[in-house]
């Protein structure tokens, strides 16, 4: 009976450790599962995060190379639009009426005339207007300021349209009308903008 006793008593006990060594493992099994959910949520939300803002960083990035890529193009037409002013300004002179175009060369080398000795050179275009009566004419009114008054046509050069080169032993002064626009083309570009652009400088 003694034995029957501590046999029941040894199986309780073991019985009892079994279920408190299940109820353990069954606690740490839900601890441990709550961690990994709480770690996957973390993580979840991590993810998210870093999408979100990467999202947002894409987003930014494509917004800037839109907006870049506009102004290269609004800055690259409003060029175009100055080219073409520039041209239609060169076209105008060009096509001047004679009286105008005679009295706009004249003006010009009167001004810039030194010794009165100066050769011109002039665009194959030109030579019926700027011929030898009109330098004549100018050698006129060079001579009444003083000066030599013996500027002589040497020739056309295919490369200029319109006005003249002044030319001297030692040196030459491009005065084509192509030329001059280059030259005032930044000085204008502001003023220019301003009136197409309506530009505030």
């Amino acid at each position: 009976m003694a034995l029957e006793g501590i046999l029941r008593k040894i199986g309780k006990s073991a019985e009892e450790k079994a279920r408190a060594i299940e109820e353990e493992g069954r606690l740490k099994r839900q601890e441990v599962i709550a961690k990994a959910e709480s770690q996957a949520q973390e993580i979840r939300e991590r993810i998210l995060k870093e999408a979100s803002q990467k999202a947002e960083q894409e987003r930014r990035r494509a917004s800037v190379s839109a907006e870049l890529e506009h102004r290269k193009e609004v800055l690259k037409e409003r060029r175009r639009l100055m080219e073409d002013c520039f041209q239609a300004a060169l076209e105008e002179l060009l096509h001047l009426p004679t009286e105008e175009y005679h009295a706009f060369v004249r003006k010009m080398l009167l001004k810039l005339v030194v010794s009165g000795e100066e050769r011109i050179l002039i665009s194959p275009e030109d030579q019926k207007r700027i011929d030898p009566k009109f330098v004549d004419a100018v050698n006129d009114e060079l001579r009444r300021a003083g000066k030599k008054g013996q500027l002589q046509l040497e020739g056309t050069s295919p490369r200029l349209r319109g006005g003249f080169v002044l030319r001297t032993e030692d040196a030459e002064m491009d005065c084509s009308f192509g030329s001059l626009l280059d030259q005032l083309e930044d000085e204008l570009q502001a003023e220019v903008a301003g009136i197409l652009f309506g530009d505030k400088e």
